[in-house]
């Protein structure tokens, strides 16, 4: 597939198919507005699926117990899916009521996953109204070039998919439709066609993973920017993971523990912010239910929501 050339998608909307043609690299991508989120996952602290209710519960901690005596605010959350746990349906009632913008992913690493993850999508979509109200942008796969989940040019086709139903077949044209994946996955000569199909590239740069000490952690971040950048040109930049665990064994010479996760915040945290660069730090809440000790241990915040991380710059 040529992706210069323009693109034929067949978009779902409602009942009938209808065929949209989109010149993806002639169009003018939307604007990335600067903004300060956290990742979130899909399930409360016993494993079960988040209710409305507890998304709500969610919100109202980030935007306004995180947010407490800082001169920004916590308004923005990236999910990882919009099917699983019935996520988008729960989450978007609530982000309403709170006043919460959602980075909405869509996970694209299977052909019928992608299906029912942009179905949820496009269900949400026409559900609640005036999308630009709660949707602040979406993600088509998470590291899935990291993980070789796919070839370059079957996620590219996916992203084309999914901006063809919201920013033509639905007309947000303001919405933002991109990827989140490594430095190394953005560098990759390979991983052309999805630099080219995203309006937004979305890196997810951890050093406690590259075996740093925490005093090397804003450094390697940096880099990491430094490199994306160099091979993503002029493209909208979002740093759409980055964190540092609090608990769990050593990776080289990475130490997990409060005193260096609040470090790493005051570095790379406070560097971010200054330098008016959007981010989503990961994550909002520890998640007792995750596989490894130090997944479960990644939050700013205990799972009952009760912050531990100073986020005064």
């Amino acid at each position: 597939m040529h992706f210069n050339s323009l693109l034929t998608a067949a978009v779902m909307v409602g009942s009938s198919v209808t065929a949209v043609m989109a010149a993806p690299q002639a169009a003018a991508a939307p604007a990335v507005k600067y903004m300060t989120g956290l990742n979130l996952g899909t399930n409360t602290k016993s494993g079960a699926c988040k209710t409305q209710a507890d998304w709500e519960a969610d919100f109202k901690a980030i935007k306004v117990d995180y947010s407490k005596g800082l001169n920004y605010q916590w308004d923005h959350v990236k999910l990882f899916t919009t099917n699983d746990c019935n996520a988008l349906d729960h989450a978007v009632p609530a982000a309403l009521k709170v006043g919460m913008k959602i980075w909405a992913g869509v996970w694209a690493h299977d052909g019928n996953k992608f299906n029912a993850e942009k179905g949820a999508l496009e269900s949400a979509i026409k559900k609640y109204g005036d999308a630009t109200k709660w949707l602040a942008g979406i993600n088509v796969g998470s590291e899935s070039l990291y993980r070789k989940e796919m070839p370059a040019w079957t996620l590219a086709e996916r992203i084309y998919d999914v901006k063809g139903m919201v920013q033509i077949a639905y007309g947000l044209k303001t919405i933002p439709v991109g990827t989140a994946d490594t430095w190394t996955s953005w560098e990759h000569p390979d991983n052309k066609p999805v630099i080219d199909a995203v309006d937004v590239v979305l890196m997810n740069g951890f050093p406690y993973w590259e075996g740093a000490t925490v005093a090397q952690g804003l450094d390697k971040l940096k880099e990491a920017i430094a490199k994306t950048k160099a091979h993503t040109g002029s493209k909208p930049f979002v740093i759409g993971e980055t964190g540092w665990p609090t608990f769990g064994p050593k990776f080289g010479s990475a130490t997990a523990s409060k005193a260096n996760a609040q470090a790493y915040w005051k570095a790379a945290g406070c560097y971010l912010i200054s330098q008016q660069i959007p981010f989503f730090w990961f994550s909002a809440f520890n998640e007792p239910k995750r596989e490894s000790v130090i997944e479960q241990n990644f939050g700013v915040g205990y799972s009952n929501r009760v912050l531990f991380v100073d986020f005064k710059c």
